[in-house]
This record gives C-alpha cells, structure tokens and sequence, in this order.
C-alpha cells in the first residue's frame, strides 16, 4: 500500500480504521449465528446505541452496497489474513443463505432486512458473482465456482418475478420473454458478471453468456440516453435490449453500487469496441454526469437528477478523468470525495 503522501496516509489510516471497527463489532455484538454466520449489520441506531437489527431495511447488510467486494479489494491490496477470513466468512454467507437456489426466486438474493430471507425485495444485485468470482480465483474453491455458474441463467427468472413489482406504476407485468423490464444498473450488472464470468472461465454456457452480454451492453449504449435511460425491455432469446425512440432520465443512486462500475472498466479494457460499439462513450457518460451540476445534466441530458452516495461515485469521476485525461473531472473527483455527503477529510472517519 502506498503511504506516501498525506492524502494517502489518510485513505489508508480511514481504511484501516474501517476494517477494525467491523472485525470488532463482529465479536462485540456477537454477530456470527448458524444463519447469520459470515454476514455483519447494516446500519447502526445512535439514539439506542445499538445497530438496527430490528428494523426491516436496515438490519443484516446481504451484500448492501457491496461490502463483498470492499473485503475482497481490501485483501488483495493488503495480504491481511485477518481480511482474507471476514472476506471468506461473508462470501460463504451471502452465496449461500441470500441467494435463492431452487424454484421460481432461483438466481435472485434477497435485500437486507431483519432476517436475511425475509425481505420480499429479490434482485441478481446480492446473487451477482462479482462478490464470490476473487474468491473463486485465489482459492479455485468449486462450491463457489457452481454458485456462479447457475447465475448464468438467472434472466429466466424474470419471467415469473419482477424485482419491483411493489413499487410499479406503469401496469407492466412479466410474462413475455421478448420484452422483459431489466434495469441497466442493479439488474444488468448481477446479470453482465454471471455472463463475463462464465465466458472468463470458458463454462458450458459460455457462448450464450458472450452473446448475451455483447447483445446487452450495444443496446444499452444505443439507447437514447444510454445508462441514464434506467431500464428497457430484454429478449431473453437474444440478450438485446429494445431501442427505445424517447429518450428518459431515470437515474438511481444504487445503479451504480452493486458491480457496475467494476464490469464496465472490464469490459472497456479487455474487449474491442467493434465488440461493443458505443459502450465505452455510453458510460463515460454516465460518470462525468452523475455528480454533474443540475444545469450540465440538464443541457446534456433534458433533465437534472437528484443524486446521493455522492462521495462513492466520485469514482465515477475518477475513472473518467484517468480515461480522458480531463483535469475538470480530477479536481471534481477529489473534490466530491473529500467534501460532499460522506466521510469528512479529517483524520478519522
């Protein structure tokens, strides 16, 4: 790890800091139980001093805003044995007892809440292999290799199970497999990684899985705003996306917070452009207009949006400066990381 400047220092101390406080919790709250074993709380109650672990919504984390990947990242950086173990407990745990294996769920995980199966949110953004694929190629563990390789198939499931059918306003209902709702952020990056995983690996399904993830990625970028579109109708036959003609602003700040900034810079680095034409200009876009001003998102796009996870996606601006080489996009970068609706710059987080 690279300690040195300040501002580096300070990363590496807040990281550190971070870790810690979690290993500890894990022992002072006693969170590891039979079905609990692996996984950590969400979000703590500073008025009873204690985490939420009795509110739905805020109580066992379920990969929320992948803490996975974070323990994964925080290893290979650091070799720390202590962070390989919390990092193996947590993976263990979220392909096993948040991911539905068998019937009509299967391929899907459930959101965080009290019990870990008890939310009736089911999305690929728990069961994305993303959080289990470092682990698989350290250890070529084959229980998890099989958890990836069933996600290959988990479009299928949107069929029978819409992930936002409680909060649906425009009459659509699953059912035909030509024209299936998916969105471009949580939905197609759990998607995208059981498909780029299984092509990496050279698994049985992987000509499917490359056509599916080439057809997705080109249709998305061709939509008329491209990621900022927020969803389209899927073939399941196909893997493409239709084409919508309108072009719609309909941005989250989760989109982005479940693998698809990491499957994106993949993407971008290992295939051609000819394999998928307009992807790269199509999600740069998207980073240099999430922590946009109101009026730039309004001039590129025809309408602001309201974000938050500000501090989070100034990687989005990092990634887009190192990539065009833009000295606006790396001062906002440091600017949104340092001062905005997170952590402050200060010597503890």
């Amino acid at each position: 790890m690279d300690r040195s400047t300040t501002a580096r220092r300070t990363i590496e101390d807040h990281l550190g800091l971070l870790f810690t406080y979690y290993r500890d919790q894990r022992e002072q709250r006693r969170w590891y139980g039979f079905l609990d074993y692996g996984d950590v709380q969400h979000t703590y109650d500073p008025d009873r001093h204690t985490w939420c672990y009795d509110v739905g919504g805020y109580a066992w984390d379920n990969s929320e805003l992948s803490t996975d990947l974070w323990l994964w990242l925080a290893y290979l950086r650091s070799g720390r044995a202590d962070i390989y173990r919390f990092a193996e407990a947590m993976t263990r745990h979220t392909g096993e007892v948040d991911v539905y294996h068998l019937g009509k769920r299967a391929g899907l995980g459930t959101r965080h809440g009290v019990q870990h199966f008890g939310d009736s949110a089911k999305q690929v953004r728990i069961s994305t292999p993303v959080y289990r694929r470092l682990f698989y190629y350290l250890t070529a563990d084959e229980r998890t290799g099989d958890l990836m390789h069933a996600q290959v198939d988990a479009d299928e499931t949107f069929l029978t199970l819409d992930p936002n059918r409680k909060v649906r306003t425009d009459g659509y209902a699953p059912g035909d497999r030509h024209a299936l709702s998916i969105g471009f952020g949580t939905d197609w990056s759990g998607l995208g990684w059981a498909w780029w995983t299984e092509w990496e690996r050279r698994g049985p399904k992987w000509p499917s899985a490359r056509k599916k993830l080439l057809a997705s990625a080109s249709t998305i970028a061709a939509q008329p705003n491209g990621f900022v579109q927020g969803s389209g109708l899927y073939d399941l036959d196909t893997g493409a996306f239709a084409i919508q003609t309108a072009p719609i602003v309909a941005v989250s700040h989760l989109s982005a917070s479940f693998g698809l900034p990491e499957l994106a810079a993949e993407l971008i680095d290992t295939l051609d452009e000819s394999d998928i034409p307009g992807f790269r200009a199509a999600w740069l876009d998207y980073c240099r207009y999430f922590n946009a001003t109101s009026a730039e998102q309004k001039a590129r796009y025809g309408a602001s949006f309201k974000v938050s996870l500000i501090q989070g996606h100034s990687r989005l601006d990092a990634y887009a400066a190192s990539l065009t080489g833009e000295a606006a996009l790396t001062t906002r970068a440091w600017s949104k990381f340092t001062s905005s609706d997170g952590y402050p710059d200060a010597s503890t987080p």
